[in-house]
């Protein structure tokens, strides 16, 4: 993993049927603001019209007209227009690291650097153009067109702008490395309100979904689900029994997606019903199999 990562995690959902994310934009110089941020991600921004400033890993550089920036997997970066009173029309692509991962297993060895051949930087050029067209212009196969473009800029940015690393990302953790391990606590403890799914924290962390569910479960003797939901359980119940909320916003507000699954979580972990315990211990709870975590 790379060694500084000043900026919030950013996870990003792919479009239904498209290899990743589009977004169009057009607003003022100001509502173009973004945080510094990061994701395993590979991001491409393309200026339409307008003008827009961006730092990557510390780095300002001005687009226009025509321009585009790619930012590479956990490059931390950051945009915003150039003036706040102007308008700025932009395209933002996003690649879903496991679509990029399925097909091109060794991804994270590589970064992808447009300038080193100026015939794929123009092909890649005219590819969001085309994404613009069909974003403007829908018809019955524009979401085929947009995937069909993508994977072609995927194509030449793989075949004709690749520097490998000169610290690869490891595709898996060395034996006892605590660090790992950490990392996927912190987040899940930072982020069990939202829907996290086995691809997104694996994403993070930076290893295959597959090894890292493996690696977990040796490292917790949980599964990476059991481990969410007992943290999701912990919070709902100090909601429940500090803070006077009922099951049902409890619940919502901790990350299970109805009532019906934390009933569910609740007497796997305490083998009777959440209204039942709370009878009995009207104080705070113990919670004692939620504590060895």
């Amino acid at each position: 993993m790379s060694a500084n990562y000043k900026g919030k995690y950013e996870i990003v959902t792919a479009d239904d049927n498209l290899p990743g994310k589009v977004t169009l934009y057009e607003k003022a110089g100001r509502d173009c603001f973004t945080n510094r941020h990061w994701h395993k991600n590979l991001e491409i921004d393309y200026i339409v019209r307008g003008c827009m400033w961006t730092n990557m890993n510390g780095v300002d550089k001005d687009l226009y007209d025509g321009d585009y920036m790619l930012i590479n997997s956990e490059a931390v970066h950051q945009t915003c227009g150039k003036d706040p009173e102007d308008r700025v029309k932009y395209l933002v692509v996003l690649f879903s690291y496991n679509y990029i991962k399925a097909y091109f297993p060794d991804f994270d060895r590589y970064r992808l650097d447009p300038d080193k051949n100026e015939q794929a930087r123009a092909r890649v050029r005219d590819l969001l153009k085309a994404i613009v067209f069909e974003i403007e212009n829908p018809s019955e196969f524009s979401k085929l067109k947009i995937s069909c473009a993508m994977s072609q800029i995927l194509m030449h940015l793989f075949t004709k702008c690749r520097v490998e690393r000169e610290t690869p990302l490891r595709d898996q953790p060395e034996e006892g490395s605590p660090e790992y391990i950490n990392k996927a606590i912190d987040y899940i403890r930072t982020n069990y309100r939202e829907r996290i799914s086995l691809e997104d924290i694996s994403s993070f962390v930076g290893l295959t979904p597959t090894y890292f569910s493996r690696f977990f479960k040796a490292s917790t003797q949980k599964t990476f689900k059991n481990y969410l939901n007992l943290v999701r359980l912990e919070n709902t119940l100090i909601d429940i029994q500090q803070n006077g909320m009922s099951e049902t916003r409890a619940s919502l507000e901790n990350g299970f997606p109805s009532v019906k699954s934390f009933i569910a979580v609740f007497k796997s972990v305490y083998n009777c019903t959440p209204s039942e315990y709370v009878k009995v211990y009207q104080e705070e709870a113990p919670i004692a199999e939620i504590r060895k975590l």
